[in-house]
């Protein structure tokens, strides 16, 4: 496993440069893009331009929104599957590696069977877009009540009904978003984690729920970043993703609306020490931040 750098994950926006470089001082191998920025800074300049900052780094450039509207009507849902395909064609330039996405957690258009194989049949011509230029389709689920609020039909909220969904998807390059906040608000179990194909991950997010909080009327904004222990432990959610053999990337999680009194280098700092700390009592080997290595050697001459 590696540390992966979601700013949108966390919850905080900034210069590509601010966030690259909060990426390299916090030792995070993975970096995920804004796709909405990169396409506006290539329209300005070139695709080469937009991408040197991060082409200057060694950093491994992981995901992107599909910024697709899975409940939309027909003809919106059209256009922005139409919209993928040269957004698909710079992330492949650009050498990312997959597109997220989040089921509905509710729907007014139908019933459970009937929209299952709607989404079911979206997904898949998502995924065909993205395989196409060699992009995965990674597939979360939200588990905060509040998604389901004001909707008539229930749909899919907790693993089960993710595992089943993704099965049912007849395309290689679709796998999950593993997210032990949603995890743990909808109930799923560590036994569900351990019975995965750890092929059929392509990224790990972690993050806490704010202490005091049901988890019965827990919503999205009650994610903090993630701690060692507490109503989930995350040293042992870890050790079942070590156990499986999962070797793909991880990063901390947050909803923005509960550091607003903070900075981005709090928030990517107490979440990269978070994430190093999870992973070292799992039993994981951490490389060291640049800082560190910095620090071991103060009084080490400056050659020139």
């Amino acid at each position: 496993m590696y540390k992966t750098f979601s700013p949108a994950a966390l919850g905080i926006t900034g210069r590509q440069s601010e966030l690259i470089e909060l990426a390299l001082t916090y030792g995070f191998r993975g970096f995920d893009i804004d796709m909405a920025d990169m396409r506006r800074r290539a329209a300005r300049s070139t695709a080469d331009d937009a991408f040197k900052y991060l082409k200057a780094t060694d950093l491994v450039i992981g995901g992107f929104s599909a910024e697709v509207d899975l409940d939309a009507e027909d003809d919106v849902y059209k256009a922005q599957l139409a919209a993928l395909h040269p957004t698909s064609d710079l992330a492949a330039q650009w050498k990312a590696r997959y597109a997220c996405i989040h089921v509905p957690a509710a729907t007014d258009r139908a019933a459970y069977p009937e929209y299952f194989e709607v989404i079911r049949a979206r997904l898949t011509q998502i995924a065909e877009v993205l395989g196409a230029r060699k992009l995965k389709l990674a597939i979360g689920f939200s588990a905060g009540k509040e998604m389901s609020h004001g909707k008539q039909f229930p749909f899919i909220t907790n693993a089960e009904g993710l595992l089943a969904l993704v099965k049912a998807i007849s395309v290689d390059n679709v796998g999950m978003i593993v997210d032990s906040f949603d995890w743990l608000v909808s109930g799923s179990t560590l036994a569900q984690v351990a019975s995965l194909n750890p092929k059929s991950i392509v990224t790990v997010r972690l993050g806490s729920i704010l202490p005091g909080v049901d988890l019965t009327t827990a919503t999205s904004d009650d994610r903090v970043l993630p701690v060692l222990e507490g109503p989930l432990s995350h040293v042992a959610f870890v050790m079942k993703l070590k156990e499986i053999g999962f070797e793909g990337p991880i990063g901390p999680s947050a909803s923005g609306s509960q550091y607003k009194a903070e900075t981005r280098e709090f928030i990517v700092s107490t979440g990269q020490e978070a994430i190093d700390e999870i992973l070292t009592q799992a039993g994981i080997v951490v490389p060291p931040r640049p800082k560190d290595l910095v620090s071991q050697y103060p009084d080490e001459p400056v050659m020139v």
